[in-house]
């Protein structure tokens, strides 16, 4: 473990003091630290920081460090998988449910370079859009697929498959496919299921359905889950990974979701479980200890 790319988060208070913070301790522990181009603008200098392209850095890195919350991992948790390269989050945000470490625990990363940490592995999803039998766009996310309205002031009607076998329709908000990662996340707060990561499933879960039938599924990661949504006055559909901008789907497209075969690798050094993390998240608003 000698070669660590710093993602930072460049928007969050406090960046600055924990970027500096983490380079310390790494720099203590003989590491070849490489951050990204914009980072120059914090104005740490030092003979073991060079700052380079982002796929350039990972794919020589030995790990990752996410500085920022949830989203920070989200955005460089592809690019990591990709290469194989496992990451250790440190959050500067708010609840950071995937986050290890908090700002007052940086120094603890030195336990990586003695050996003291273990990898917890977290499916992922892909995404496929198919307009006219042809797959227009794709991307992977660690998260969750939305299909969602557009407009603020109608609703969409959705029609949910999985391996091509009709299982649910009703009108309402959209629809969130989610991986374990991802139940906590935006699914819990549609009222989606919990589900801790080693069981690897796939959850369904309806956002404001206007049908009180309309239920939350829980499916085999081997399912292929297959979305069709449509405006009931004309107005848009989009589809999101992971939070992004997303895209325009029509009437006709089928939004395809199902397990990747790329993982994010998570580095663990404090040995807390699922659930003791997910109970002081949920509890602190997190402030985990």
């Amino acid at each position: 473990m000698k070669n660590v790319f710093i993602s930072p988060n460049l928007r969050k208070e406090g960046i600055t003091t924990a970027v500096e913070e983490t380079c310390k301790v790494l720099t203590n522990c003989d590491a070849n630290i490489t951050m990204p181009l914009k980072a120059q603008t914090i104005g740490i200098k030092s003979q073991n920081i060079s700052y380079t392209d982002d796929d350039k850095a990972i794919q020589n890195a030995d790990f990752i460090v996410a500085l920022g919350g949830d989203g920070t991992i989200l955005r460089i948790a592809k690019k990591a998988a990709v290469y194989n390269v496992p990451l250790i989050g440190v959050n500067v945000g708010h609840v950071g449910f995937m986050s290890e470490l908090e700002k007052s625990e940086i120094a603890l990363m030195s336990k990586i370079f003695d050996g003291e940490y273990t990898l917890d592995n977290r499916m992922m999803l892909d995404l496929e859009i198919i307009r006219d039998g042809k797959v227009i766009y794709t991307k992977t996310g660690l998260n969750d697929v939305t299909v969602t309205k557009q407009n603020p002031f109608h609703i969409i009607s959705l029609d949910i498959c999985a391996d091509s076998v009709p299982v649910t329709k009703f009108r309402g908000d959209g629809v969130i496919v989610s991986t374990p990662t991802g139940s906590t996340a935006y699914s819990l707060a549609a009222g989606g299921p919990i589900i801790e990561p080693s069981a690897e499933n796939l959850s369904v879960t309806p956002i404001c359905p206007h049908d009180l039938s309309a239920k939350s599924f829980v499916f085999s990661k081997e399912r292929e889950i297959a979305v069709t949504a449509s405006g009931l006055d004309g107005s848009s559909v989009c589809v999101s990974t992971d939070g992004d901008h997303g895209v325009e789907v029509l009437p006709d497209d089928v939004v395809i979701v199902r397990k990747s075969k790329l993982e994010t690798n998570l580095i663990r050094i404090k040995g807390k479980s699922f659930y003791h993390i997910l109970r002081k998240k949920l509890s602190d608003g997190g402030n985990e200890r």
